[in-house]
Formats: structure tokens, C-alpha cells, sequence
């Protein structure tokens, strides 16, 4: 059988999270490794259009699609061309939104969907479709079958995560120059967890992974790393030192590998906290960035979240990370519901803890968690392009013009000096190309019609 595997246009007219980053597709490399005995191609769309010329020079029998919410009207976008192309082609999506809400995909031209982990309900799919057998003994797919989706026995999850393939990068070695990550050019991105254990009122991974977290073996971990070819490696697992002892291994074997990568890593407070003799052994063989979600900066709006930890946690996470020379990625949430006093305090947190590279998000109900099913009756609108965290999507308190001059202000205001970023690029840890490419973005979300734009210029609803 032949696979075209498809990661989505992005959303030309929304500023987004989309545009701090343009990293490889991980994902649907996993997925192409899982179907060694079939032809597999990569088309990453944002990069090349050419769609209808990729099918016509493949001839794909399947074309599967992924993405995160913003990503919906362009996936089934892309499914709708497919169909109309050759409705032969059988069409498959899957992720994160398409997993919590399949009800969005049920249209004639949407044939299957990957409900959950994708490694072995695609390959069973993809041989069911070749051995013309019924789809309904494929655990983990929705399907449509007489004009309506029909539901098969649910996937379980991966028990051993080092079963899972390699990612065959190489179906994307054509895109590797126009992959970035912020200040990195081509930089690689390396899975060794799925899950989190811990159930944040705003996340959705929790709810993707059925609230367990499972983990590669250390030595997985470090043949993974071996493979890549990029000298910047960033763990895309949502807290890195989740296991701390398995945080401790790995470390101990990339020093004696003698590996020598930049790494990037997501962590929580707490982890950090605990054990700031690790973040000093990652420091001395490469750790350069941490992002942490500090989230909020006042105790009540913690506990409004159910962020476990505390202010007071958060505040010795960074003050750990400080000591090593590691800089920080710090995450916050702005509530819809701010008042410009609030905007004002935050700015002046940020400053005071020293973050060296803030993000601010709009808190934002994503589809599919409780607290989307929370907030239903308030939504403002349905479109999914503007569920990328830089939009509001509930009520403001301040005028909408208002909120996001302060949206732009946050980043105007906390924006790393010229001398400071200078000396992050005579260190290594910042790249030319990458500092030409965030000073325009900053300037973007720095702009307050940036965003107004964004609420013109997004694709629509569903």
C-alpha cells in the first residue's frame, strides 16, 4: 500500500503559537517508521502546497492527515481536495483534537479516524484496507459505514514505549532547512514520555493519555539521540523530569556516550525543586533552555487552574535554573477576565524573576476537556483557527481592541535586551539566523493589529 502522510497548511491570516516554531513532524514520522512494509511518503504543507501534484506523483492508496485544534478546518480542507481528486482515496485523521472530538470529522470525505496512539491502529488499518478486510475488527478507529461513523473497540495504550519505532526522519530530510524551533534552525525533536499525571483544568494530554505517563528506557533514550543528526536536541515530553530517577540515568549515560548536543526540555516547578543537583549535571553536559509552566503568579488563580505546586515552588525553579546559567522559557496564562492592573503586575513579575524568554498564552478552553464542556455556553465563537492561545476566545473584561494592546505589551515589555541576546549568540546558545527570525516575530506580537488582523484573516468555524 501507499501512504501519504500529511501535516496541514498553516492558518495564513492568524498569529498563532504556529509562528514560534516550525518544527519537524515528529508525529507522522513515528507513524511512517510503524509501516515498514509499505511505501510511505511525507508532505508537510507548510512548506510545500503542492498537494495535488505530491498524488499525482505518488499515487498514495490512504492520505492521513494530523494536527492540534487551530489545524481542523485545514486538515479537513485537505481531506475535501483529496476526495475530490480521487474519491478513491481512502482518507484517515488523527491527534490530539480528532481523538477528543471526532464528531468535528464526520463528513462524507473523512473515511477513518485514528482514535488515540497511532502506531499500531494505522499499521492494522493500512493492512485491513490492503487485505480488503472489515474495518471494524481494527481496535481504536472510527469509521464510516453506511453514512455515519461507526466506533470500534477502544485502543489501549502502548504498555512499552521502547516498542515504539524510530521516527524515519529521512521522508523529511528535503524540509530539514525550513524547520525551526524559536532561536534554533533545524533543530530535533525527541520523544521520551507520553502522558502527565496530573490534571490541569485547562490541558488536554491528561485527558489524551487517560491521565498515565509512560517513559522510554534510559538507553532508548540516549540510541534515539544517537541518531539524530541536528547539534540541538529538544525533549517534547510535557515534564522531562516527571521520573526524576529516569532524568538522572539518562543523564549519567549521555555523559559517558560523550554526546555532545544542546538540549532543551520541559519541565515542571516542582520537579526542579526537588532535585536542583540534576538540573546542574544536565547544565555541565548541555542543557540550555527550560520551559516551565509557572502559569500564574498569584496563589488563587494556581488553584483555579488545579496547577498543583505553588508560587513560592515556582519562584525556586527559576531561581535553580538562574544559578545554572540555563535559560528560562517561562509560560503564563492570561485570563480573559484581566483588568490592565493585572497585565501591569504580571509584566513586573515576569522582570522581577528574571525569565529569559516569557510566553504568554490566552487562557483558552480546548475541545474536548472538561473545561471547554465548562464553558460552552460563553464561547464567542467556534472557530478552531482561533483556539491558538494568542486569541481570546471567551468574553474580555477590557474592550477587545484594549486587551490585546495588552497582549502586545506583555511581549514589548519583557523582550530580552539587544546586549543580553548578543552574549547568547557569542555562547552558542543562540543562533544568527534564529535571532533575525524571532526579532521579526516579536515585532509581530508586540503589534496590537497583529492580532485584530488574526480575527479577520482565520479560515472560519467548522
Amino acid at each position: 500500500m501507499r501512504v501519504l502522510l500529511v501535516q496541514p497548511p498553516e492558518g495564513g491570516g492568524v498569529i498563532g503559537f504556529n509562528k514560534f516554531g516550525r518544527p519537524e513532524p515528529l508525529a507522522l514520522e513515528i507513524l511512517a517508521a510503524s509501516l515498514p512494509d509499505h511505501d510511505v511518503e511525507i508532505l508537510d504543507m507548510r512548506i510545500d502546497a503542492g498537494l495535488e501534484r505530491s498524488i499525482q506523483a505518488f499515487g498514495p492508496d490512504i492520505v492521513g492527515v494530523t494536527g492540534y485544534t487551530p489545524d481542523v478546518p485545514h486538515m479537513l480542507a485537505v481531506c475535501k481536495e483529496v476526495n475530490a481528486l480521487h474519491a478513491e482515496i481512502t482518507t484517515v485523521v488523527g491527534g490530539y483534537h480528532a481523538t477528543l472530538c471526532p464528531e468535528d470529522f464526520d463528513v462524507p470525505y473523512v473515511d477513518a479516524i485514528v482514535v488515540g496512539e497511532g502506531e499500531q491502529t494505522l499499521a492494522e488499518l493500512v493492512a485491513a484496507l490492503g487485505e480488503d478486510r472489515d474495518l471494524g475488527e481494527v481496535s481504536g478507529l472510527a469509521y464510516r459505514k453506511d453514512g455515519r461513523q461507526v466506533f470500534t473497540a477502544p485502543r489501549q495504550l502502548l504498555p512499552d514505549l521502547d516498542e515504539s519505532p524510530f521516527p524515519a526522519r529521512h521522508l523529511t530530510d528535503s524540509y530539514r532547512d525550513d524547520y525551526f524551533f524559536q532561536f534554533w534552525s533545524s533543530p530535533a525533536p525527541v520523544e521520551t514520555a507520553r502522558g502527565c499525571p496530573h490534571k490541569c483544568k485547562f490541558c488536554s494530554v491528561w485527558v489524551f493519555h487517560r491521565s498515565r505517563c509512560r517513559f522510554k528506557s534510559p538507553e532508548r533514550v540516549v540510541r534515539e539521540l544517537k541518531r539524530i543528526e541536528s547539534d540541538i536536541a529538544y525533549f517534547v515530553d510535557d515534564n522531562f523530569l516527571q521520573n526524576l530517577r529516569r532524568a538522572e540515568k539518562v543523564c549519567h549515560l549521555v555523559k559517558e556516550t560523550g554526546l555532545k548536543l544542546r538540549y532543551w526540555m520541559q519541565a515542571r516547578s516542582d520537579s526542579i525543586a526537588r532535585r536542583p543537583d540534576l538540573i546542574e549535571r544536565w547544565a555541565e553536559i548541555g542543557l540550555s533552555t527550560v520551559l516551565v509552566g509557572f502559569e500564574k503568579f498569584r496563589e488563587n488563580e494556581l488553584a483555579d487552574l488545579r496547577k498543583s505546586g505553588s508560587i513560592e515552588t515556582n519562584e525556586e525553579a527559576a531561581r535553580i535554573l538562574r544559578a545554572n546559567d540555563v535559560d528560562i522559557w517561562g509560560a503564563f496564562i492570561v485570563d480573559p477576565s484581566w483588568e490592565k492592573s493585572d497585565f501591569d503586575a504580571l509584566i513586573e513579575y515576569v522582570r522581577r524573576l528574571k525569565i529569559s524568554f516569557p510566553q504568554f498564552s490566552v487562557l483558552t478552553p480546548l475541545p474536548g476537556t472538561e473545561f471547554f464542556r465548562e464553558k460552552l455556553g460563553v464561547l464567542t465563537t467556534r472557530n478552531y483557527e482561533l483556539f491558538d492561545f494568542l486569541h481570546s476566545v471567551l468574553p474580555t473584561k477590557l474592550p477587545t481592541k484594549q486587551f490585546y494592546g495588552e497582549m502586545a505589551r506583555l511581549y514589548s515589555s519583557t523582550t530580552m535586551s539587544f546586549s543580553e541576546l548578543k552574549e547568547r549568540i557569542k555562547s552558542g546558545r543562540i543562533q544568527v539566523s534564529g535571532l533575525r527570525r524571532i526579532k521579526n516575530l516579536l515585532a509581530e506580537v508586540s503589534n496590537p493589529e497583529a492580532y485584530l488582523r488574526g480575527l479577520e484573516g482565520s479560515r472560519g468555524g467548522t
